[in-house]
């Protein structure tokens, strides 16, 4: 699809932010973070970058040097802004996402992972009216938060870094706490869905045992502990179900159970990096700060 085939919003009249009078005018960054995903970005980039954002940043955790190649190479031929993030053995989402949010020149950012559904035009103008004195927007259910302005979510501390279970969780609530927040408006005209991506055991096995491993980090810090619990049951019990006839699944379970089993050495090292405040009860924040 054309560029010239597609619905242009009008932009409004530039807003006052909180955040004072002398902030840039409203600008939108659209950030992912990849690994190992060239098939997804083939896909969506295409799309992101006539969709109408001020700029698209791909950080790239990817290992192996020729997929980063290409990836870099796909970002240039498409125009987003390719950023290589740390190569490292644990899982680098949070890490990968903050970065991006630092590098982004949009005074606001959009998460979006590099498997979602690609909006195929947004609406500047709803956009710009929607933020005026906000820090964050929220979907109508109170979803995640993925709209932050980028001042206020870097104050915020933006995703932890020592989780990997729930940390857009834990992201949201301290959004909550220390921010003002707004409803999403109708911010997309259409979205493009794509199949879903090919199955890879490493990236798997990779994410179930940080996913352990971290789960009691996010149950120390949880103020809501019994639905923690509940909802790791129901994660363990999904893939109970999915492995009967699949042998590879008990793989999966088992390297999840591991990193369950030395999830207390996490929060050792947590400890010894951070301090006592970082294996805390963080408040619940609720939606009521959505105005």
């Amino acid at each position: 699809m054309h560029a010239n085939e597609r619905k242009r919003f009008k932009p409004v009249s530039r807003v006052p932010s909180r955040m004072g009078g002398n902030e840039r005018p409203f600008t939108v960054s659209l950030i992912t973070a990849t690994r190992d995903r060239h098939e997804c970005l083939v896909q969506r980039l295409p799309v992101w970058t006539l969709a109408g954002f001020d700029e698209v940043v791909v950080v790239d955790g990817t290992y192996d040097a020729g997929t980063r190649a290409r990836i870099q190479q796909l970002c240039e031929r498409f125009g987003a802004v390719y950023v290589p993030a740390p190569l490292r053995l644990r899982d680098t989402r949070s890490l990968s996402r903050n970065l991006g949010a630092r590098m982004a020149t949009g005074t606001w950012i959009l998460f979006q992972d590099d498997d979602d559904d690609a909006p195929v035009a947004i609406d500047t103008g709803a956009l710009e009216l929607a933020v005026q004195g906000r820090d964050w927007l929220a979907g109508p259910i109170g979803e995640i938060i993925v709209w932050h302005r980028k001042a206020a979510f870097l104050s915020f501390g933006g995703y932890p870094e020592d989780m990997v279970a729930a940390e857009d969780w834990i992201m949201s609530n301290r959004a909550r706490a220390k921010g003002v927040g707004g409803r999403e408006p109708t911010w997309f005209q259409g979205s493009l869905s794509f199949p879903p991506p090919r199955e890879d055991p490493i990236s798997r096995v990779r994410n179930s045992f940080w996913y352990g491993l971290t789960l009691l980090l996010f149950l120390i810090r949880c103020p809501k502990r019994n639905e923690v619990i509940a909802g790791d049951a129901r994660r363990l019990a999904k893939q109970l179900r999915a492995s009967f006839g699949e042998p590879r699944r008990w793989m999966y379970i088992a390297i999840g159970l591991l990193g369950r089993a030395l999830s207390p050495l996490h929060c050792a090292v947590v400890l010894m990096r951070s301090g006592t405040s970082a294996l805390q009860m963080e408040p619940y924040a609720s939606w009521g700060a959505v105005r």
